[in-house]
């Protein structure tokens, strides 16, 4: 048994459309302190950390870590008035959202909306690493805060090295 299509699938065969998930783009765990969390992640796990990011719009500082080709964010809050001390102050630490990388944003909102999903962000709005974000309700995804994330215009996607270029340590 074939999987069903969507009717935007047969105008374009072999192109997702716009606004359609293209693969994981991270987890975000929440934690009361980004300095006491790396050294779970990177000192004792292992993972590749960059600097920490503030995030004026969600009122968050954010560390990347990689884990091979996947990318997960601690999230910490900046403030008292962040969205996530209410998270902390209500469940503790822990896993926050998951979100996966999309083509654009708006298109993606107006087309969860038309099929039902119930958005927390009706407008994209700006993210860590110079992104454009979008939140959709748990309530419409199983209880799942899930967030639509588009990458700058030329920014690779995690893992992804420019066409012609082997991974260190590879030849031809």
């Amino acid at each position: 048994m074939s999987p069903p299509t969507r009717p935007s699938d047969a105008a374009s065969p072999g192109h997702l459309p716009a606004g359609v998930v293209r693969d994981l783009h991270h987890i975000a765990i929440v934690v009361e302190s980004i300095a006491e969390a790396r050294k779970v992640y990177e000192t004792a796990l292992g993972l590749d950390a960059g600097e920490p990011e503030f995030v004026a719009d969600q009122k968050v500082n954010v560390l990347v870590l990689h884990a091979g080709g996947q990318r997960i964010e601690l999230v910490e809050p900046a403030s008292d008035d962040s969205p996530v001390t209410g998270f902390l102050a209500k469940r503790g630490g822990g896993l926050h959202h998951v979100a996966y990388r999309v083509d654009d944003v708006a298109a993606a909102i107006a087309s969860l909306e038309a099929a039902g999903l119930r958005m927390i962000d009706r407008e994209p709005r700006p993210g860590a690493h110079h992104t454009t974000i979008a939140f959709i309700h748990p309530k419409s995804t199983g209880g799942v805060l899930t967030e639509l994330v588009q990458l700058p215009q030329g920014q690779l996607p995690q893992g992804q090295l420019p066409q012609g270029q082997l991974p260190q340590g590879e030849s031809h």
